[in-house]
């Protein structure tokens, strides 16, 4: 039988197209820990390896069509599986994704509520006549503004709604219009526009009470910025609600503080107390918000909600113009 001998060109071929392993490929026979889906997102991700890393465990991090997975030496694949386990008990589980908050439509609408405020600041400033049976409009500011004293001592409670409708100028005016607009219409989206406009007058409720017990000397303050900066609160504290983990449930809160450092600090008569207060109590409504939403809690619907907080005003000057015309 004669013997075989390879040709000059396939011997040229053999030697020059050595197959070698591309540099930052997959190891052969490694084991991937992260299942089919891959890792969930970068703090996923970063955990995991640095719990890895931390163990001494080798491991390769691999993306495939947009998709990131984790690969250790198959005689340590039960260990590197049970240290990361271990991590994800520790730290209280993998993070579970909430349902997105539904988009309420016509967040628009709440911009509407804000014309009360125009009407009544008219009124003040003798823009229009004011109708007979109401006292005169200059009365009107030392029937309502908010006064620590006449609250703490007399029990006038009326005067932490009243303060909201009082504004010092135009200037004031429109400025707390244009905020309210953004901000309301915002926060309607997630909630409602009758329940944003009645977490907004809540809240600047409790933010005039919150900056009354607070100050221990005799202050005046009017605005409605108190209440925006509620609602500023609201949606701060109804997405970090939203949030599984701490650490992005801080990010909602920090832009909140961030717009009370930028709107709410200037102005040389600006009330900051009133603006903490009322961020304060926001957030803490919307947080409220938020849990009631994740436990599927009844609440008041939206229609009753926007008829309450429009009604809440309406019955504080009519105390106000009571008290004041007992006094009298």
């Amino acid at each position: 039988m004669p013997a075989y001998s390879p040709s000059p060109l396939r011997l040229h071929a053999r030697s020059r197209w050595a197959v070698r392993r591309r540099p930052g490929s997959l190891p052969p026979f490694w084991r991937n820990i992260t299942g089919p889906a891959g890792l969930a997102d970068y703090t996923q991700r970063r955990d995991w390896r640095l719990v890895l890393s931390a163990c001494s465990i080798p491991h390769v991090l691999s993306v495939f069509q947009g998709r990131e997975y984790i690969y250790v030496p198959p005689l340590l694949e039960q260990a590197a599986l049970m240290e990361v386990t271990d991590f994800d008990a520790e730290r209280g589980g993998p993070a579970s994704a909430l349902p997105p908050l539904p988009v309420h439509p016509h967040g628009g609408l709440t911009a509407f509520f804000l014309l009360p405020l125009i009407i009544w600041h008219g009124l003040r400033m003798g823009w229009w006549p004011a109708p007979g049976f109401l006292p005169p409009p200059q009365t009107w500011f030392n029937a309502g503004v908010l006064d620590n004293v006449m609250v703490r001592v007399y029990g006038q409670f009326y005067r932490l709604i009243t303060a909201l409708t009082l504004h010092a100028d135009l200037r004031h005016l429109w400025g707390n219009v244009a905020f309210g607009a953004l901000f309301l219409a915002l926060l309607a989206r997630l909630t409602g526009v009758g329940r944003a406009v009645w977490l907004t007058m809540l809240g600047g409720i409790l933010g005039n009470a919150l900056t009354v017990l607070l100050r221990p000397r005799a202050v005046v303050s009017l605005g409605f910025s108190t209440a925006l900066f509620a609602a500023v609160g609201a949606l701060a504290g109804l997405m970090a609600s939203r949030e599984a983990q701490r650490r992005k449930a801080v990010l909602p809160i920090a832009a909140g503080a961030a717009l009370l450092a930028m709107l709410g600090t200037e102005g040389e008569n600006t009330d900051y107390a009133a603006h903490v207060a009322g961020l304060a109590c926001g957030l803490a409504l919307g947080m409220a918000e938020g849990w009631r939403l994740r436990r599927g809690w009844p609440a008041l619907p939206q229609i009753p909600a926007g008829l309450v907080a429009l009604a809440l005003p309406v019955l504080a000057w009519w105390w106000a113009f009571s008290a004041m015309l007992r006094m009298i």
